[in-house]
């Protein structure tokens, strides 16, 4: 892998900051923060900081075993980030760097597969972005498979959430859950074990998650998405918040609300979503065959080109 030559320093320095400060970002105005974890996951174990909306202290990712994952599949393995529950495994090198407003994560892993994330706030702060992009390092071609997975517990009904969707349609989306504790070790077509896929509407302790069928790479192509975790401003609804998600580039997603007033289209006190953005393929260097067949189809042209030039002679 080339990629761990180029995090060497890169790690030192990020496990240098992360034991002297806390790995928090916030939006512009303050209003709204988020930990992220050792390996780019969300939660910030120093500070126990999930995502946080100030004014009231709410944070649906904290309480309870505080859980967000991310995982990345292929031929030759899994590896996933999950510091709070399922631990993380098959990660080869990563780091995480923290600004005021901004983070970027980036991990190497035994899939073949180097991830990078970015996380910013979309505008109103209640929504944050995670521009993720994956390329394929192995040298080889490659499918890939990559997941974020959520446990939310939302006031004032934390572990009895209503979680529903799908909110929008994306081709790529392969499954999506309401359960916020899916395996992230699973791996190429194995679908979540409680799937919202085919919809739900399903109340209990709820989260959600939404997997992501990337298709194949060539050696050195790249798939680039986003994904978006929103909580609801103070008063606003669920429906509300599908909205902003989707006006952030959202366009498939999975909500989650308090059940006080039963399930939906019936809307809680507060709310959050998980959702994602459409997939783009970029680049690909050819593996040595694809190049030979390229020649002789090239080399078959430039013979049919000067056979028709003799006919017409």
């Amino acid at each position: 892998m080339k990629f761990g030559l180029f995090l060497a320093s890169a790690v030192a320095v990020a496990a240098f900051a992360s034991q002297a400060s806390a790995q928090v970002i916030s939006d512009s105005s303050g209003q709204y923060s988020v930990g992220i974890g050792a390996n780019g996951e969300l939660y910030d174990v120093a500070s126990g900081t999930g995502f946080v909306r100030v004014i009231d202290g709410y944070d649906p990712l904290q309480p309870g075993t505080p859980r967000d994952s991310w995982s990345i599949a292929s031929g030759l393995g899994v590896a996933y980030a999950d510091q709070s529950y399922f631990g993380s495994a098959g990660i080869n090198a990563s780091s995480v760097v923290t600004g005021a407003n901004t983070a970027s994560a980036l991990a190497g892993t035994v899939a073949g597969f180097d991830v990078s994330q970015a996380y910013s706030f979309a505008p109103g702060g209640n929504v944050l972005r995670i521009d993720t992009v994956v390329t394929n390092v192995s040298g080889v071609t490659l499918r890939g498979m990559f997941a974020r997975d959520v446990d939310w517990d939302i006031d004032p009904t934390a572990v009895n959430e209503n979680t529903l969707g799908a909110f929008g349609v994306n081709a790529s989306v392969f499954d999506s859950s309401f359960l916020g504790f899916e395996d992230p070790s699973l791996g190429l077509d194995v679908p979540y074990f409680l799937s919202c896929k085919a919809g739900c509407n399903f109340t209990g302790d709820a989260g959600a998650g939404i997997k992501l069928d990337l298709g194949y790479f060539a050696n050195g192509a790249a798939a680039r998405f986003s994904y978006f975790y929103g909580i609801s401003t103070v008063g606003g609804s669920l429906d509300a918040l599908v909205a902003q998600g989707q006006a952030a580039g959202a366009t498939y997603i999975i909500g989650t609300q308090s059940s006080e007033a039963g399930d939906y289209p019936f809307l809680g006190a507060n709310a959050a979503i998980l959702g994602v953005s459409d997939v783009v393929k970029t680049g690909g260097v050819p593996e040595p065959a694809t190049w030979a067949m390229m020649l002789l189809g090239f080399f078959g042209l430039g013979s049919m080109v000067r056979r028709r030039r003799v006919l017409t002679a």
